[in-house]
């Protein structure tokens, strides 16, 4: 497995503490503009296929034509290399097989004796070019939460994101999650689900500190179990489903800029597969 990491890690009593998953005051960056949790209830856990992910990345009875859609897979990929569509900034990922599916693999075992990585410059610079050293202070030192940022052009404009997800294990965490508005600064916006918790999150990172935006509760994601993420951003509004149930519509602060990518917690081990991009 190639690993990809950063530097020394809080001790796991404090990283702990820093990263327990509850929401800020009211005066965070979200505003809802209504219930964060749409009233149709989510659908029965079960393993979403490739073919059922393309309805479900719509909305269910959604008829509308989709926008071209940008989609990676990773079936010709060799199994414990590094991905060749992402750039594994912070954490521990690569190919790897599970649900029966081959994908992305985070495996957040190793996440309290995370190490600087001596690639990680290049890659910062890779990913932004003379701005690299920002990207590096704000992300170099936070191993607790494993980032892989598409390469390629940032997308611009309004964007639907969506992803399938099969969390696999962890104790502490299975956390599965979109990041997005990726800046040379190394902060972001995510929305996450977690297998452990039954909850969705809304949060924004900015130097290795996570904010909670939104949670949502009641939102099942069992493990061992396929399901489906999908992060719609239009201007400043923002729309979350999970396995084809809408559970949040909020307004974030301003309208995120920048490149995207996947997201994980501490000790989570989650297989991503069929990361899609579409220009809305």
């Amino acid at each position: 497995m190639i690993r990809t990491p950063l530097a020394t890690v809080l001790a796991f009593s404090i990283a702990c503490a820093l990263g327990c998953d509850r929401p800020t005051p009211p005066s965070a960056a979200v505003n809802s503009s209504g219930p964060a949790m749409a009233p149709s209830a989510a659908p029965a856990a079960g393993s979403v296929s490739s073919a059922q992910a393309t309805a479900i990345a719509t909305g269910p009875g959604t008829n509308a034509p989709r926008a071209a859609a940008n989609v990676t897979t990773f079936d010709t990929e060799n199994v414990g290399a590094t991905p060749a569509a992402f750039e594994p900034v912070v954490g521990d990922w690569s190919i790897a097989v599970a649900g029966e599916a081959k994908g992305l693999l985070v495996d957040g075992s190793k996440w309290r004796s995370g190490t600087p990585s001596v690639d990680l410059a290049d890659q910062a610079k890779r990913l932004y070019g003379d701005r690299y050293a920002e990207f590096l202070d704000g992300v170099k030192t936070f191993a607790f939460y494993p980032l892989a940022v598409a390469r390629g052009a940032a997308p611009t404009g309004d964007m639907r994101l969506r992803v399938r997800f099969y969390p696999i294990a962890g104790t502490v965490d299975q956390a599965a999650g979109i990041a997005f508005g990726i800046a040379p600064a190394g902060s972001y916006t995510g929305v996450r689900a977690n297998a452990l918790e039954d909850n969705l999150l809304v949060f924004t990172v900015v130097k290795g500190k996570r904010t909670v935006l939104d949670t949502v509760r009641g939102v099942a994601t069992p493990s061992r179990t396929w399901h489906v993420l999908t992060v719609e951003v239009r201007g400043r509004a923002l729309t979350v489903m999970v396995d084809g149930a809408k559970r949040f519509e909020g307004k974030l602060e301003a309208t995120p800029r920048g490149r995207v990518g996947l997201w994980s917690k501490a000790d989570s081990k989650v297989l991503f597969d069929d990361f899609e991009v579409t220009a809305l």
